[in-house]
């Protein structure tokens, strides 16, 4: 059976540098020269620059991968906003942009906002598809129009959910064109996850096999492996942050560690911030999450692969 991988780029500082460009550009296109589909980069501009100006430097790189965002969210970027990115990626790239939508993290809780409702997510993404194909729409009530809707490369650009939690992985079933699974990757968890998406696509009339699943991963790549696990630890932390912070049931959490878990995210949610940010501070959390989670165990810069899906007959 044949896996596809895809990575989500950062240029490992802040802000891009004009000497670092070229070789950002070259990364991207190395991972392409390797085989991933797909090769995109995180939008929060509390992490560092602009997305886009990354996402155009990886466009330029990479010449047979889709390229887009992954993740972005729903309430930093206007829809119309957004359409118009993609649709820019679009154009350049020949018909391979793409973005994962999340309910947002770090880019939302540090501006003072919430992070997104799942029917805000859908209203989201029902705009920036009917922008993109119609050239209007309305978002959370507010009219949104576009005038070159007619010049688009393709009227549907494919939109991603990324799924932490059962409700959001029955919404990326119900409404995406795939869904970014980031519950773990132990084989019980795996059938769950995908069992939940495909039930949400059932539920709205759809075939499972139209849904693209894709599993992520917290990885870190350094030569020396103490380096390589102390850099990934925030990332992994973060996991309790997207997937515990609405409850528990439903997560696969070993019930030794409910306790510590809902006192984490309970925390976190009090200080404000996110786990990562959390851990930093001082917090031994994540090491007992990271070595006894099976959400996290496996776990470890963002990569992705899919699932096998025999419905469409890949093999390989």
């Amino acid at each position: 059976m044949k896996v596809a991988f895809g990575v989500s780029l950062s240029p490992g500082t802040p802000l891009l540098q004009e000497m670092d460009t070229r070789r950002f550009i070259d990364l991207a296109k190395m991972a392409d020269d390797y085989g991933a589909e797909a090769v995109a980069t995180h939008d929060t501009a509390f992490l560092g620059g602009d997305a886009y100006v990354r996402a155009t430097l990886i466009a330029l790189g990479a010449t047979r991968a889709r390229v887009g965002l992954r993740p972005t969210n729903p309430i930093t970027r206007e829809p119309q906003v957004m359409a118009s990115f993609l649709a820019s990626i679009d154009s350049l790239t020949g018909g391979r942009a793409f973005m994962d939508l999340a309910s947002g993290d770090s880019a939302v809780l540090n501006i003072g906002y919430e992070v997104a409702t799942r029917a805000r997510i859908e209203d989201y993404v029902t705009c920036v598809r009917n922008l993109l194909a119609k050239g209007e729409a309305s978002y959370q009530g507010r009219p949104q129009r576009i005038r070159w809707a007619s010049t688009v490369t393709r009227p549907r650009i494919p939109i991603s959910i990324c799924a932490e939690g059962p409700k959001m992985l029955h919404l990326g079933g119900r409404i995406g064109d795939g869904v970014t699974v980031g519950t773990g990757l132990l084989p019980e968890v795996i059938q769950d996850s995908v069992a939940r998406i495909h039930a949400g696509a059932r539920d709205a009339g759809r075939s499972p096999s139209d849904v693209d699943v894709w599993f992520t991963t917290r990885t870190s790549l350094h030569e020396d492996r103490d380096t390589a696990i102390q850099l990934v630890k925030a990332s992994v932390s973060s996991i309790l942050n997207h997937s515990m912070r609405f409850g528990l049931d439903g997560k696969h959490l070993p019930d030794a560690l409910r306790a510590k878990v809902q006192e984490y995210t309970t925390t976190c949610s009090t200080r404000g911030g996110t786990p990562s940010a959390w851990r930093r501070s001082g917090s031994r959390t994540t090491r007992s999450s990271a070595s006894r989670w099976p959400g996290a165990r496996r776990t470890g810069s963002r990569a992705s692969r899919r699932s096998p899906r025999p419905a469409r007959g890949r093999s390989g």
